[in-house]
């Protein structure tokens, strides 16, 4: 369980230094920015895709798991803190992506 919880945290802390440069490299004064949003919008909007896909899939092996293994299995654990893991990094995706759009024009502010 240890180990399990250790990956997770791991996998936490590289997803989110990940996506945090992004936006500061953007000059704001550029006349693409707002194309430059867009694109990263787009990215960020189907990495959400991409971990939802993920999450699913994890959901169904935790599942599979505990038929093989027991509800109190560390396999069973680990499929779903990565199932959760997922499903966070989807959010943040999205949270992302709707930030984007907001600096491109695109979507009013909710601040």
């Amino acid at each position: 369980m240890k180990i399990a919880t250790f990956l997770f945290l791991a996998s936490l802390l590289f997803a989110t230094g990940c996506g945090r440069g992004l936006s500061a490299q953007l000059d704001a004064d550029s006349p693409n920015s707002n194309q430059d949003h867009l694109k990263i919008a787009s990215y960020y909007s189907r990495q959400a895709v991409i971990s939802r896909k993920k999450a699913a899939e994890q959901a169904n092996r935790a599942l599979t798991y505990e038929q093989l293994f027991g509800h109190d299995s560390d396999w069973v654990a680990g499929a779903q803190m990565l199932t959760q893991f997922y499903e966070d990094a989807a959010r943040e995706q999205d949270r992302q992506a709707n930030l984007h759009l907001e600096l491109a024009g695109r979507r009013p502010s909710n601040r």
